[in-house]
């Protein structure tokens, strides 16, 4: 049997990397038959500089016989548009998409995208493993959970796959040396899954129970990571990295450790709430540079809409301990919550500037497929672009113009505050 070539895609933004690409070919590889059979690359190409034909024209010297697309809200047009493009040229070819955009809507991504063969529902690891086995000729496509696909112009659904218990079934991509780390753009994860269940957010809805991979594999990658001098920072991709006070010490030891060359730790998520003197020592200690946290709102209505968990004064306390001990804080509003509008968005980024942080991050709200809110869209009235990246539009009580204030007034900020605004309005 000749290798099958695939290729798994990731359209970025500049310089960054998938990690979940590398879990997926870390995962496949410890098949040997998959490994024997198969010959994995993975592309990472820039969202804003790479075009659909530049990588087509790759792919066409390449000649992969499986594509595999790692799919958000902020990338699924060009990809779309890339396998149009690609299935068109070379109709052998199986396009298998995944990730958060498309897998809690499959049949609609299938039905208006006929060049899709297949997409992966959940986590994809074993999914996808089992998928290159199916195409090698071993197993069959109705036997796989977590996937809907076509077959002969149909399009059929597969029973949901359950959640990897164990993390440590999935390979470290690092260790493996199928990711090499780069400076500011590396990631490790230490666990999945969220205890809170804000219904704007993909994270606790779908994996609500923390999930954690073993203390030594993180171990082990932090070592390898920091022994590199050329990387001056990377980041955790944990939903919330001080969920644990236990753990979070386990990991600041970890660090301080292997932190031979003065490694910073950028933009790590947290829940200001749970910071105290005892976290800012250990953040102090594990070379903790800047956070990003909430609120999204300070609105208690809008609050328990999308159920976020939010203390003014455990807030305000924990961005003062911050800021005082040289962490930079980046804080968070989204324009357009149920229950907001424009004068209640006003009060929250009122509350911001007094509290001083760093940084204000304001974004319009996405109403992103597998989260409680687009589930409950018709439940709040909300009025929202059904094709990516799904910004709300109208509200009844924050209408589209107001909406449209809300965010002429967000760029105006830094003309009138010691305050840098950031935006994420794509």
């Amino acid at each position: 049997m000749n290798k099958k070539r695939v290729t798994l895609i990731a359209f970025n933004w500049a310089n960054h990397f998938s990690l979940a690409l590398g879990y997926l070919k870390a995962n496949a590889q410890k098949d040997k038959f998959i490994l024997k059979n198969t010959e994995i690359e993975i592309i990472d190409f820039d969202t804003e500089t790479h075009d659909a034909r530049q990588v087509v024209y790759y792919l066409s010297q390449n000649k992969p016989d499986i594509i595999g697309f790692s799919c958000f809200c902020w990338n699924i047009n060009k990809v779309l548009e890339t396998a149009r493009v690609v299935k068109t040229i070379f109709p052998h070819v199986k396009i298998i998409l995944g990730g958060p955009e498309v897998g809690p809507i499959p049949t609609k991504y299938l039905e208006e995208n006929r060049f899709i063969d297949v997409i992966v529902k959940g986590e994809g690891e074993a999914t996808f493993a089992e998928l290159l086995r199916s195409y090698l000729g071993k197993g069959r496509l109705e036997e796989i959970k977590g996937i809907s696909y076509r077959v002969d112009g149909q399009i059929l659904e597969n029973p949901d796959r359950p959640l990897i218990e164990d993390l440590s079934e999935i390979p470290s991509p690092y260790l493996e040396g199928i990711l090499i780390p780069r400076d500011k753009v590396t990631y490790i994860e230490t666990f999945r899954g969220c205890i809170f269940r804000c219904s704007y957010c993909f994270e606790g809805k779908n994996s609500p129970k923390p999930r954690f991979f073993p203390e030594d594999r993180i171990r082990r990658e932090i070592e390898f990571i920091m022994s590199n001098p050329e990387i001056k920072s990377f980041h955790f991709v944990d939903p919330i990295f001080n969920l644990k006070k236990e753990r979070l010490q386990k990991i600041t030891e970890m660090l301080f450790a292997a932190n031979r060359f003065n490694t910073e730790l950028r933009t790590i998520e947290i829940i200001a709430e749970f910071v105290d003197e005892e976290t800012i020592a250990l953040f102090k200690k594990a070379n903790v540079k800047s956070v990003e946290t909430g609120p999204q709102t300070v609105n208690r209505d809008t609050l328990k809409n999308v159920t976020r968990y939010y203390d003014e004064e455990k807030f305000k306390k924990a961005v003062r301990l911050l800021e005082g001990n040289g962490i930079e804080v980046l804080t968070d509003l989204i324009i357009g919550l149920p229950g907001d509008n424009f004068f209640k968005f006003v009060k929250s980024v009122k509350t911001l500037i007094n509290m001083k942080p760093t940084t204000i991050i304001f974004s319009i709200l996405h109403v992103l497929p597998g989260t409680a809110l687009y589930q409950q869209s018709n439940t709040f009235g909300l009025k929202f672009d059904d094709k990516a990246p799904h910004l709300v539009l109208d509200t009844p009580t924050f209408p589209y113009e107001e909406i449209d204030k809300a965010v002429v007034m967000a760029h105006s900020l830094d003309k009138e505050y010691n305050i840098k605004p950031s935006f994420a309005f794509a």
